[in-house]
C-alpha cells in the first residue's frame, strides 16, 4: 500500500527535528494558539453580521490567514469552535463555506478524542442546496483520521471504517484515501478487514474514481 492523502499538519513534531526546533515550534504554535483565540470573538460577530460581505469576513480573517497556518488547538478550545461551526450553519450566510472551512481545520488539527462526535456530526450533517457538503465531509475525514494517528482511538478508526460504505461517493473516495495512512503513518498494520473492504471497493463499486483510489493503495490494476 502507498500514502495517497496528507494527514500531516505544519505544527506536526517531527522525530528528526533538533530540541531547539521542537523548542521553536512549541514557542510558534502557543502564540499562533493565541492569536486565534482572539479572532474568534471578531468572527462570532461576523457571523452574526446580517451585511456579512468578502471583505468584512476576510477582514475577521485576517489575523488568521497572516500570521498562522491553522495550529492545532486545546481540547479545552473544542466546545467554542464546534458552537461557531454550528452557528455557521444555523446562519448561512455570505462566505458561510470559507468560515465553515477555517473552523474544521482548526477543530481537525487539534486531533483530539473529544472531537469524534462533532466530526460524526459532520459526516451526517445535510440540507438542500449544500454545495460545501462534500469539503465538510472530507474536513471531517481529515479530523477523523488524525485523532486515530495521534491516539491509536478505537472509535476513531471505527468511524472511518463505516465511512468505507458510505452513500455518499465522495465520502467512499475521502475515506478509502486517508484510511491507509491512518494506519500506515504511525507504523500500524492495516487490518486485513480494511484490506478486503478496500480491494472490494477497487473491483465493485459504482463510482470510477472511488475505485481508482482504492486501487491505488492495493497496487492493484
Amino acid at each position: 500500500m502507498t500514502i495517497a492523502y496528507d494527514t500531516w499538519n505544519p505544527y506536526d513534531p517531527n522525530d528528526a527535528d533538533s530540541p531547539d526546533r521542537r523548542a521553536r515550534l512549541r514557542e510558534r504554535l502557543e502564540h499562533d494558539r493565541e492569536t486565534v483565540r482572539r479572532m474568534l470573538p471578531r468572527l462570532e460577530r461576523e457571523i452574526e453580521n446580517p451585511r456579512r460581505d468578502m471583505r468584512s469576513v476576510g477582514e475577521a480573517l485576517r489575523s488568521y490567514y497572516l500570521s498562522t497556518r491553522g495550529p492545532p488547538m486545546t481540547p479545552a478550545d473544542l466546545p467554542e469552535l464546534e458552537r461557531l461551526c454550528r452557528l455557521i450553519l444555523e446562519r448561512g450566510g455570505a462566505r458561510q463555506s470559507e468560515i465553515q472551512e477555517v473552523l474544521l481545520r482548526l477543530i481537525g488539527a487539534t486531533a483530539a478524542v473529544e472531537s469524534v462526535p462533532f466530526l460524526l456530526e459532520m459526516l451526517r450533517y445535510t440540507r438542500r442546496g449544500d454545495r460545501f457538503g462534500p469539503q465538510r465531509r472530507q474536513l471531517a475525514l481529515w479530523g477523523l483520521a488524525r485523532v486515530a494517528i495521534f491516539h491509536n482511538a478505537p472509535q476513531a478508526y471505527s468511524a472511518l471504517q463505516g465511512r468505507l460504505t458510505d452513500r455518499n461517493a465522495d465520502v467512499r473516495y475521502a475515506t478509502a484515501d486517508m484510511i491507509a495512512n491512518a494506519y500506515l503513518r504511525p507504523g500500524r498494520d492495516v487490518p486485513p478487514d480494511v484490506v478486503d473492504r478496500l480491494r472490494h471497493l477497487a473491483h465493485s463499486d459504482p463510482d470510477d474514481s472511488v475505485r481508482h483510489a482504492a486501487q491505488r493503495h492495493l497496487r492493484e490494476p
